[in-house]
């Protein structure tokens, strides 16, 4: 990522350029589908702060990219087991680096909306994740079945919304099913 001033004497623009930024940016718009804040790149999980806990929302592909991204959503500090919000009550984010840690004032304005316990947001977790594997093997009834339990739990859930979506729509005649969640979007 390369950020600074660029262009010439009559022509300076300070911009960020990169293809980190435009991962970010592509992260950020898929935000909308999974109705989350924050989805980060498996490296950006892989390299962030410990104390973290993550739930994988996807395989995805974005505008931009060829390969398949594994696509993660935080969850809460498991430090102080206080969650991070699944949906705005107004904007969103994507992040590819490094996940920074927040204060407790920041994490109680961000958590203030939610209001899930712990337990049960382990319990949608734990749910969502077994969809997930019966979803990349193909077994969309179960994986539905799976993503339905999730959706009983928390009925606001964006990702387990959109698997749903997904399972049903795999499952209907002539469908090319890969497993793989396309974001169409910038």
């Amino acid at each position: 990522v390369l950020v600074g001033n660029f262009g010439c004497e009559y022509r300076i623009n300070y911009t960020v350029l990169g293809d980190g930024v435009n991962l970010a940016s592509r992260l950020e718009a898929a935000n909308k589908p999974f109705r989350t804040v924050v989805l980060v790149a498996e490296s950006t999980r892989t390299n962030s702060l410990p104390g973290f806990a993550f739930r994988k929302v996807g395989s995805v592909t974005v505008p931009g990219k060829a390969e398949v991204l594994e696509v993660y959503e935080p969850l809460y500090r498991i430090s102080t087991a206080v969650p991070v919000p699944i949906s705005p009550p107004g904007g969103v984010i994507g992040i590819t680096t490094t996940l920074f840690s927040l204060t407790e004032s920041e994490q109680d304005v961000l958590n203030a909306w939610r209001g899930i316990p712990r337990t049960l947001l382990d319990e949608l977790t734990q749910h969502y994740e077994q969809g997930m594997r019966e979803y990349v093997l193909g077994n969309l009834e179960e994986a539905e079945e799976t993503f339905t339990r999730a959706a009983e739990l928390v009925a606001d859930d964006g990702p387990t919304k959109l698997m749903l979506q997904l399972c049903r729509e795999g499952k209907k005649p002539g469908v090319r099913w890969d497993g793989v969640i396309r974001v169409d979007h910038k």
